[in-house]
């Protein structure tokens, strides 16, 4: 029986990038025929076990190391229950999602690293002290772990570029899609349940959508903007932005309010976090994602939306293309709103280039199977194990 310790603490409370991936891995894990017969997950908790059905799979061994006189902080969890755990255990392969490697860590690893993670370490808006940790963590993960593995051809070369990994180290091995994301039937049912979510929300009109953590590199402030410009021009369309901002100071308030003021109406529709249920019903009645991030592994909301039948206005860079090929809204100066602008009236008033774009890049998206991640990742496990 192979043990594999994984740190969980990104499935506690609301989930953004890696707590989303990570459950769906986990819960794809739990689809593999007779897999707890070879394998065990232990799997390492910070403060609370989520209620997630597939955690009660027999594969899974679930543990919360912090409480009592324990301090419930991230670095004793990370840097010290953690390495101590892994031997007390007895596990012999740790897997880490969040791209760090723990300070004391002894033992074999798996990292998952990304480029987009060393971007916002040397040159984001991060607060000192995430920046600093990522500086270091990543780096010592880029140097001692067994494997990295990343999730797209365009990061690998970019973090071999930037840590030197050698190649037999670094695994391109990309995400997939839950079986949810996709092209819902239009049926009496869902248009009571998008009626709701939309009233909720305060969603009138056909609107653009934007998720995720609104980082500088993510272009939010320009988006806003963008969609600012048009906003008299469209005054039947609106913008749902359900981010956090990132940027230091926080900038997307105050330009929502003076948006709205200027256009007379909701124009902006402004939450902090969407639930993963009600995001894939907007997601297949949005007139389109705005995700213009400069620097990406992968970028998954871009890639849930075109599953479920929509477009998405991008910036164009090499990841765009491996991913989406080379027909799509690409914003080429994403700095620039009147760049973004153009794209979000394109979808706007050419519907059909809108639907052949889509149906161009769909095809893409056959690549994208946690089914196949799955597989590879625990041959990784093995040859790591495997390896004196």
């Amino acid at each position: 029986m192979k043990r594999i310790g994984i740190e969980c603490e990104q499935l506690e409370g609301k989930r953004f990038g890696v707590g989303h991936t990570l459950a769906q891995l986990l819960d794809a894990a739990t689809k593999v025929p007779d897999i707890e017969k070879n394998y065990r997950f232990v799997l390492y908790f910070k403060a609370e076990i989520p209620t997630d059905a597939f955690l009660s799979h027999p594969l899974f061994e679930k543990k919360i190391l912090t409480g009592g006189i324990i301090p419930r902080s991230f670095n004793v969890f990370y840097h010290i229950l953690i390495p101590i755990y892994s031997l007390v255990d007895h596990i012999d392969c740790f897997f880490f999602p969040s791209y760090m490697l723990p300070a004391f860590f002894v033992g074999k690893s798996v990292v998952v690293l990304t480029n987009d993670v060393y971007w916002e370490a040397h040159h984001g808006s991060l607060p000192l002290k995430y920046r600093l940790a990522y500086r270091i963590f990543c780096w010592w993960a880029a140097k001692r772990a067994q494997r990295i593995m990343t999730i797209s051809q365009f990061a690998g070369d970019e973090l071999r570029g930037f840590y030197g990994i050698p190649e037999k180290r670094l695994v391109i091995n990309p995400w997939g899609l839950e079986e949810c994301v996709a092209v819902l039937e239009k049926n009496d049912a869902y248009a009571r349940t998008l009626t709701d979510i939309k009233k909720r929300l305060g969603i009138t009109e056909k609107f653009f959508i934007s998720v995720g953590q609104a980082f500088p590199r993510r272009h939010m402030k320009e988006a806003v903007e963008a969609f600012g410009t048009i906003a008299d021009k469209y005054p039947n369309i609106q913008y749902c932005v359900a981010c956090f901002d990132k940027y230091d100071p926080p900038v997307l308030e105050k330009l929502y309010a003076d948006i709205n003021a200027r256009a007379g109406r909701n124009a902006i529709i402004q939450t902090s976090y969407i639930g993963r249920n009600e995001l894939i019903y907007l997601m297949n009645d949005t007139l389109g994602m705005v995700y213009v991030s400069d620097k990406e592994a992968l970028g998954l909301p871009p890639l849930e939306t075109l599953a479920c039948g929509r477009p998405s206005v991008i910036a164009d860079t090499p990841l765009a293309h491996e991913l989406f090929g080379d027909d799509g809204f690409f914003v080429k100066n994403t700095s620039d709103p009147a760049s973004i602008a153009e794209q979000l009236i394109r979808i706007i008033e050419h519907r059909y280039d809108a639907e052949r774009i889509v149906a161009l890049q769909r095809p893409h998206l056959a690549r994208l199977s946690w089914s196949v991640h799955t597989t590879r990742l625990l041959v990784m496990f093995d040859d790591v194990i495997k390896k004196r």
